[in-house]
């Protein structure tokens, strides 16, 4: 039987850096934050599965036109989920009880064509109603907000604002003739909205934007697209003009801490520049969006590449990850999380993330998506019906990437480790071997040895023979041997 060993070495002979704490957070394998050493181990991405049911949203009505976009959130809010999509210029809502059949109600807010709609915001005038946002070009995402204290801004929506025709002193950087920025508005329901502001700040100049709060730092992040390229990157693309390569890359500004409404200065205009394509992309790779959210102590980023070649392109969504939301690392071998569906499918060119964490239901997490069944460009190719509709894909819990063996053994040395409570826990697929823990002294003698995982489980408590050890509050070092298995994460019980 194949087998995967974790021992606990003892570290009161380790020196240098101070022990990582793991306690109830739970410890995720998306970089080498706890990782001193691998061999024959490497990290593998776990693509979320797409629902069979998808696309759980098509465009059915006049006023949506031919594609129902995820330019927008998925929220449960009480016993009901919650969707603000795009759809022909204008934000549109839909309800849900189980996240899969979704209606979408009259809501006698606007009104087109003597109809009632599921229409929350008009980009233009709309017949009978005010509901319109000055400057609305597309919708980054709406979340609920319980921290703020006015009811009336208990759901917020950020925008991409964008002034034609613009003389005044702030013109975007990359758009002559016309002003760009963050555009916030609110709303006591998710329903009647009202604008707050349509320059919070001009760190963005495109759509495909996406933005958050962090509570670690209690501000709104965004976290947009500019223009820029470095010069290696450049030349891998000189010789290919039918590129028309523009560069896309992802910039980051931040509120004044509880404030969406008042931002912080950033240099340049556009945007800190925290993600770019680099020489490890196909040539003419770029990145056109990024949605980050927490999750477990670190910050993860669903990458939303640009790839084109001579007669199309596609996008689909991969991973990063960072500890302080602005240092971004690419994970794994940039293997797709959402690839963009088989020829035909209705996801078959281009994916987009909903803003947002994933919605957990018991120990899924569900991500809803946008897809495509035409390229962005040309948006008449010949094999394409131009339609957009929007699906669900899920994964366990946890589960994004692996520590991964195969029939070559392989080790894993962390980082010194305090284990912070009361017995130690592991994320884990070991069906195909199993997992032993065991705690050596300073010496390297065995301690406390434990009884064999073998089984595929989301929390595994690991199990000691005899009493439970009294080393579990010590500082410790992990060294993980492994062969035909995946670690997903660990973590410590509360004590």
């Amino acid at each position: 039987m194949s087998t995967v060993t974790l021992l606990l070495v003892l570290s009161s002979w380790t020196t240098g850096a101070p022990p990582i704490t793991v306690g109830t957070t739970r410890q995720l394998f998306l970089d080498d934050y706890l990782i001193a050493s691998r061999q024959n181990v490497s990290r593998k991405i776990h693509p979320a599965q797409k629902h069979s049911a998808n696309p759980v949203l098509e465009p059915t009505e006049p006023w949506e036109g031919d594609t129902a976009a995820l330019y927008g959130s998925v929220i449960r809010d009480g016993d009901k989920y919650r969707m603000w999509y795009y759809a022909s210029g204008n934000v549109a809502y839909a309800e849900s009880e189980d996240g899969l059949h979704w209606r979408k109600p009259g809501l006698g807010v606007i009104v087109q064509e003597g109809r009632d709609t599921n229409l929350v915001v008009s980009r233009g005038d709309a017949e009978g109603s005010p509901a319109t946002l000055p400057y609305l070009l597309e919708n980054f995402g709406v979340f609920r907000d319980d921290r703020d204290v006015d009811p009336n801004r208990r759901y917020k929506m950020g925008y991409l604002s964008l002034q034609r025709d613009y003389t005044g002193p702030q013109p975007s950087p990359f758009h002559p003739g016309q002003r760009r920025g963050l555009g916030v508005a609110a709303s006591p329901d998710g329903i009647h909205w009202n604008c707050c502001e349509s320059w919070a700040t001009q760190a963005t100049c495109d759509g495909a934007t996406h933005w958050m709060y962090d509570p670690v730092s209690r501000r709104y992040l965004l976290y947009g697209r500019t223009k820029f390229a470095s010069a290696d990157v450049l030349a891998a693309v000189a010789d290919k003009p039918w590129l028309h390569f523009w560069g896309r890359s992802v910039i980051r500004a931040e509120s004044k801490p509880d404030d969406f409404l008042h931002w912080e200065q950033v240099e340049p205009d556009s945007g800190e520049l925290v993600l770019t394509a680099d020489m490890q992309d196909p040539p003419g790779s770029e990145i056109y969006s990024m949605m980050v959210f927490p999750y477990e102590g670190v910050y993860i980023g669903l990458v939303q590449m640009f790839h084109k070649d001579r007669d199309s392109c596609r996008l689909e969504l991969q991973l990063a990850v960072s500890r302080d939301t602005r240092r971004f690392i690419r994970v794994g071998d940039r293997a797709p999380f959402i690839p963009v569906g088989p020829q035909g499918s209705w996801d078959q060119y281009n994916n987009s993330i909903a803003t947002g964490p994933p919605l957990e239901v018991g120990d899924e997490l569900r991500f809803y998506y946008g897809g495509r069944s035409n390229p962005h460009s040309p948006y008449d190719a010949p094999d394409a019906v131009r339609r957009g509709c929007i699906g669900l894909a899920t994964i366990a819990r946890d589960r994004f990437v692996s520590l991964s063996a195969g029939d070559q053994p392989g080790q894993v040395l962390t980082r010194p480790l305090r284990l912070d409570g009361r017995a130690l826990h592991l994320n884990a697929d070991a069906r195909a071997g199993r997992i032993v823990v065991e705690a050596l002294d300073a010496a390297g003698e065995v301690v406390a040895r434990s009884k064999p995982l073998t089984s595929d489980a989301l929390d595994a408590a690991v199990q000691w023979h005899g009493k439970e050890p009294d080393w579990i509050a010590s500082s410790a070092t992990l060294r993980i041997r492994m062969q035909q298995a995946d670690l997903f994460a660990l973590w410590c019980s509360p004590r």
